[in-house]
């Protein structure tokens, strides 16, 4: 009888990290003026609506080729979110981080 309680414990620690996981931001990385496509990584049914993110100044959501997707405004971190499945799913919650394009290197004479 003792062995069950403990069992039961064990499995619930297993399950609630496994929770915490899917829970995390899922972290989207682009540059300034490229829009990265969410139904495209697999973490959201799509079509994807209802999109927000918390700074607008440094990511905006986009309506793309591929779906819905985040365009980076300016260099920084934000979060954003959107809803599956027309909004009949679950929110799914991204960390976009917005990069400065890199120096392209001088042409050449």
């Amino acid at each position: 009888m003792r062995l069950a309680p403990r069992c039961v414990a064990l499995v619930a620690l297993a399950l609630a990290g496994t929770a915490r996981a899917e829970d995390a931001p899922f972290p989207l990385t682009t540059y300034v003026g490229q829009a990265v496509s969410i139904c495209r990584t697999g973490t959201i049914q799509c079509p994807a609506a209802a999109p927000i993110c918390d700074d607008l100044g440094i990511a905006t959501p986009v309506e793309g080729p591929q779906g819905l997707a985040f365009q980076g405004v300016a260099p920084g971190t934000t979060l954003c979110s959107a809803g599956s499945a027309g909004g009949a799913g679950i929110r799914r919650v991204y960390r976009v981080t917005v990069t400065a394009r890199p120096a392209q290197p001088p042409a050449r004479p």
